[in-house]
């Protein structure tokens, strides 16, 4: 086996190893939206949308609420139909895509870089990364195209390959419709092509063949107003603020990758660089900017150093990198996601800020292969790699013991309820939501009188931090079961208490993680009188 025949099985063989430990997770965040589009369509496969579904509190038309393209669901129907739906077997059969990305990845940083296994490697095992693509929503299948199509441009672009630059405009349709936000992608794939001397003709036609069965798609089932009215929505949110939102997208930055907020302050050479990129990053994290009443030291400390080293990355990218011979590439390729998600998308989440880890990861490396020895290079990265993967892999397992607990917790309401003949309802959401369903559990409809809907010698089912509840009336109450559900590693993904983690949604905090031993969250069966 020659050299790129040992990196490309490497990559599959460490894509393998890290995402099969956690193939049995439990359905988790947003899975369970695009699973129920998925059992539609495989009663009635022309009308993927022709149902109601209660995901914000009210049970509405899921095509008012959908602002995703049903391609998934389509892809995940099939496989639901191979396995029966095990959470393993679904994971499984979508592995596929997983190698898709992985290797485009490889591919097109050994285009840029003169060692691009370990730079490959340390993107595949970065937190937001490992995490997010062990999921089935809908950026496993738009990473799965976006990542080929781009590798498949450049090099259409570089070695005048017709083909290789008509599949990349293919690939770019399928990634959009995948999801809306692969939309990012034109822009990087505009600036690379210009500069490499692409006409504007050609060029046209490519995004024009990119954006047309999508836009075909829009145009003939009104979709753009399901996604415009969640956008429009999700502004109104008092984390959709200028403040937070900066130092989310700061943090985030730094954050998702690890490496992203270490790397640039060992290859920024100018003091004055770093010194803007901490101080703006200070300025992000002031006291008078905090949404919460009260922001623990550790949680802004960890914000600042996640935005001052992501601050100096981009400065690295921006200005120092333009030497580089991927600068073309990398730097609107990261801009462009941090507008999308800065302007156009309801939330700072990691699933999306993933998708800049490419760019960052391979034009920070780039630039300390051009500087550092070959050796000392190869330590750096290694190390790097270590370090990612160890907090990924502990943040992973930090989220597999929350998934499994609101699945258990489902299995003990069917069990002490539900099997005797007591109607349970609910206001959880995500995995809960979706486990307390199949257990046959109510859900609480906003529209359909909430709480006052819950009849005398009933029970409810809801939590702190998964949840879309309102507060219950407390002289209902007859008695409460209550836990708390915690783990040792002392890492949140999602904050319901003092901490600051937001990784799917900085609705919860401006971290993607949070050094923190809080619980990860508190369940209470409810008895009504």
């Amino acid at each position: 086996m020659n050299g790129a025949g040992r990196s490309w099985a490497a990559v599959a063989l460490f894509a393998l190893l890290v995402s099969a430990p956690f193939w049995d997770k439990p359905f988790h965040v947003d899975e369970p939206f695009f699973l129920a589009i998925a059992d539609q369509i495989r009663t009635d496969p022309r009308h993927p949308l022709a149902f109601d579904y209660n995901w914000y509190g009210r049970l509405v038309p899921m095509a008012s609420i959908n602002n995703t393209p049903p391609l998934l669901g389509y892809l995940l129907a099939g496989a639901w139909q191979l396995t029966g739906g095990r959470e393993w077997a679904m994971r499984l059969c979508l592995f596929p895509l997983d190698l898709v990305s992985a290797w485009a990845l490889l591919l097109l940083a050994a285009r840029f870089l003169k060692r691009p296994l370990l730079p490959t490697l340390i993107v595949l095992a970065a937190p937001a990364y490992l995490i997010d693509m062990n999921h089935l929503m809908a950026e496993k299948l738009m990473a799965a195209f976006v990542f080929p199509a781009i590798y498949a441009l450049v090099r259409g672009v570089d070695e005048d390959r017709p083909r290789w630059f008509w599949a990349s405009s293919a690939l770019l349709a399928g990634a959009l419709l995948s999801k809306y936000a692969a939309v990012f992608a034109v822009v990087p794939i505009a600036v690379y092509a210009r500069r490499r001397g692409v006409p504007m003709k050609r060029l046209l036609a490519y995004l024009a063949a990119a954006g047309a069965p999508v836009a075909l798609y829009v145009l003939s089932n009104r979709a753009w107003d399901a996604a415009w009215e969640v956008t429009a929505r999700s502004s109104q949110l008092l984390t959709a603020s200028w403040p937070h939102k900066l130092r989310s997208l700061a943090a985030f930055l730094g954050g998702c990758g690890v490496v992203t907020a270490l790397w640039p302050l060992s290859v920024l050479r100018r003091r004055a660089a770093v010194l803007a990129c901490s101080a703006a990053a200070l300025a992000l994290f002031l006291p008078f900017l905090d949404l919460a009443p009260l922001v623990r030291p550790v949680d802004r400390f960890t914000g600042w150093l996640f935005a001052a080293g992501g601050l100096s990355g981009l400065w690295v990218l921006s200005r120092d990198g333009r030497s580089d011979e991927g600068w073309a590439l990398w730097t609107p390729w990261v801009w462009a996601v941090l507008l999308l998600q800065a302007c156009l998308y309801w939330s700072v989440m990691a699933r999306q800020m993933m998708f800049l880890l490419p760019p960052m990861v391979f034009g920070l490396a780039a630039r300390m292969e051009r500087e550092r020895a070959p050796a000392q290079s190869r330590r750096i990265l290694s190390v790097s790699l270590a370090g990612t993967l160890g907090l990924s892999l502990c943040l992973s397992i930090v989220d597999y013991q929350y998934a499994s607990a609101q699945k258990s917790l489902a299995l003990e309401v069917r069990r002490d309820y539900l099997d005797s003949g007591r109607r349970v309802w609910h206001a959880a959401h995500w995995g809960l939501q979706h486990y307390l369903k199949a257990a046959g559990a109510m859900q609480i409809d906003w529209a359909r009188g909430g709480w006052d809907a819950v009849r005398p010698g009933e029970a409810a089912v809801v939590s702190r931090v998964n949840s879309n509840a309102r507060p219950m009336l407390s002289p209902r109450l007859a008695d409460v079961k209550e836990w708390r559900v915690g783990t040792p590693i002392p890492l949140r993904l999602m904050s319901g208490w003092s901490g600051e983690g937001g990784f799917y949604s900085n609705v919860a905090g401006f971290l993607p993680y949070s050094l923190s031993a809080e619980p990860l969250d508190e369940f209470r069966i409810v008895e009504f009188r």
